[in-house]
């Protein structure tokens, strides 16, 4: 049972890398994104069929774990990157009255791209 749940997590760490890549790639390119839509189902299927384990089949495989811990948060902060960066370019292009922050704060926006006056 430990050798499939090791497995299991060495596809998901597999998953994960892939989808750190194609995170920093779609920005770039918007081709990128139906490959990350299959990679993120994919790991969805593989969280599910871990799910099936109970907690005993994890023991001895902390590393693994604590692999996948690091490489979610790392995706997870890219993620939220790409989000701002892409939020940050519509502000510029449009004119926004609020703009709220991840903490919630209110920021006022400058003028918008093609809502300046001239």
């Amino acid at each position: 049972m430990s050798q499939t749940v090791s497995k299991l997590l060495d596809d998901l760490i597999k998953k994960l890398e892939e989808e750190k890549e194609l995170l920093i790639t779609t920005v770039k390119d918007s081709k990128q994104v139906e490959k990350l839509n299959k990679v993120i189902e994919e790991k969805r299927q593989i969280l599910s069929d871990l799910s099936k384990h109970t907690a005993e089949d994890f023991k001895g495989l902390e590393e693994k774990l604590d692999q996948i811990k690091n490489l979610s948060q790392i995706n997870l902060t890219i993620a939220a990157g790409n989000a701002q960066f892409i939020e940050e370019i519509f502000s510029a292009i449009f004119d926004e009255p609020q703009k709220y922050d991840q903490s919630g704060t209110v920021k006022q926006s400058q003028k918008g791209f093609f809502n300046k006056k001239i």
